[in-house]
């Protein structure tokens, strides 16, 4: 009797004991599940841009164009690509493409995903803190303070990142390598004035 009586003692102890180690590590658990989930729905402040990177609509003529690149309206003209969500348009003075004609510029919003158009920027900012670049790919914050511009000059592309939406908007300036007599030079001065495209976009957007 007195055997079953410490045996039970015993158990209780052990039980007590154990009680509050799984308790502990139960809250633990808990408060990271919490931090995880707060740190992923911390999306950068934003202004409203569903007008571009949502429902976009092509409404530049060839004047707001040129003033906006510091070109002459005579060195653009629309393309039959144009579509009422695409602007597309051919740029004299930058090389002409395999085909014969002048350098192509087109624009317009893309499917996304908020998860990873984050994933995208951290990835960008990461590798910009290390002083990485990778084909000369770079990101910057836009003039507006709520969106990034990704720039990806091997790939002729500029893409524009807002982690509050499901989209991302896209401006194409083409490969220097398909654009066969464009210049290093003018391959760099064409994505500057991208960039400057994409700003002027955002602050003409933002709402």
């Amino acid at each position: 009797m007195k055997n079953t009586i410490a045996l039970l003692f015993l158990s209780l102890v052990i039980a007590c004991n154990e009680s509050p180690k799984k308790e502990g590590v139960s809250k633990t658990d808990t408060v990271q599940q919490v931090s995880l989930e707060k740190e992923e729905n911390n999306a950068m402040t934003s202004g409203d841009y569903s007008s571009l990177l949502t429902d976009y609509k092509c409404d530049m003529r060839i004047s707001e164009v040129a003033e906006v690149l510091k070109v002459p309206e005579s060195n653009l003209s629309q393309t039959d690509n144009s579509s009422e969500n695409k602007c597309s348009f051919e740029l004299i003075g930058f090389g002409k493409n395999t085909l014969g004609g002048d350098s192509h510029i087109s624009w317009s919003s893309a499917p996304s995903s908020k998860k990873q158009n984050k994933k995208e920027i951290a990835s960008y900012l990461e590798r910009k803190e290390d002083g990485i670049k990778i084909m000369g790919m770079d990101i910057e914050l836009a003039e507006t303070g709520d969106c990034y511009i990704a720039q990806q000059p091997a790939h002729g592309r500029i893409i524009i990142y807002n982690e509050n939406y499901d989209h991302a908007f896209l401006i194409h300036y083409g490969i220097k390598s398909a654009n066969n007599n464009r210049t290093k030079e003018q391959h760099e001065e064409l994505r500057l004035k991208m960039t400057d495209l994409a700003n002027y976009l955002l602050q003409k957007h933002r709402k």
